[in-house]
């Protein structure tokens, strides 16, 4: 371990690696908050932090531009905004699925100057339930405080590249932030899509064990029983019925609905997927092509 000089110079050069890539935004009356380039034209922040989406600024030093919104995702409270000529560094990343417990991070802001705070990672599996009624799975949690204005911001490593990204929405009290890895596929969809696209089947489910004759041919001891299909809804036009009871989707094994939500989000709207299902004893494969959820559905599966 190298001295106590050595480790402080070492995260003031973290601290100062982050920094390039870290913006002011300026779309709340009174309140700055921080965001992170993301590349040369965009810049990604959180979504509540975004009074509207008219009058934002975001500043890098004596550098400032106007700046649109692209796109906002409140359940993951990210907003991915259109920015020319800023001309700030975007922010190298690492990956924020490979942190352990007690692996020092720093959590950077720039509500004006640039402030950060150290701390180490507690935990990497914490779940956050949105006000939307949302879940945001994954979450890092760590005991690096967020103060006013990091909302947005970066959880750096301690070589200053981009783990997560901070938001209070999170964690309330506590210091969360979402992985780099899934605030990219958010940031891609956004760029995309102008929104986040929610996967639907079209069911309404409850857990079930398996009866002992099909456990084995399954391979597992639980499934979800359909007990609902939507009209007109993909799950519909695979030939799923009421009764059946849900094992699988897309090679990846459901015995509960946490599994089904996972399973879910990791598909993409428009592909084509194998529901496994139990009816009448037996396992069949249905080919179901995946919908997309409204907004105003009250509910995913």
């Amino acid at each position: 371990m190298g001295s106590l000089q050595e480790i402080s110079d070492g995260l003031v050069a973290a601290v100062e690696a982050a920094g390039a890539g870290t913006v002011e935004v300026r779309a709340r009356r009174g309140k700055s908050a921080t965001g992170i380039v993301w590349d040369q034209d965009h810049v990604l922040t959180s979504s509540h932090s975004i009074e509207n989406d008219e009058e934002i600024t975001v500043a890098h030093g004596d550098r400032e531009a106007k700046a649109t919104v692209v796109g906002r995702d409140p359940g993951s409270d990210l907003a991915l905004l259109k920015v020319e000529g800023l001309g700030a560094t975007p922010a190298e990343r690492g990956s924020g699925v490979d942190l352990k417990p007690g692996q020092l991070v720093l959590a950077i802001g720039r509500p004006g100057e640039l402030q950060a705070t150290f701390g180490a990672v507690v935990s990497t599996r914490s779940r956050q339930r949105g006000w939307q009624g949302s879940g945001v799975e994954g979450l890092v949690r760590t005991d690096a405080q967020l103060f006013q204005g990091f909302s947005g911001g970066p959880l750096v490593d301690a070589s200053g590249k981009v783990v997560a990204i901070n938001s209070w929405y999170y964690g309330r009290g506590e210091t969360k932030a979402l992985p780099i890895e899934a605030a990219a596929r958010i940031a891609g969809s956004l760029a995309t899509h102008g929104r986040v696209q929610q996967p639907y089947l079209g069911i309404g489910t409850q857990p079930v064990y398996l009866a002992d004759d099909v456990r084995e041919a399954a391979g597992q001891s639980s499934g979800l029983m359909v007990i609902s299909v939507e009209v007109g809804s993909p799950a519909a036009a695979a030939g799923v019925l009421q009764g059946d009871t849900l094992v699988g989707i897309g090679g990846t094994s459901v015995e509960g609905m946490r599994d089904l939500y996972q399973a879910l989000k990791s598909l993409e709207v428009g592909s084509k997927q194998t529901l496994q299902v139990v009816r009448a004893g037996e396992v069949k494969n249905l080919e179901v092509t995946v919908g997309e959820r409204a907004e105003e559905t009250a509910k995913a599966e």
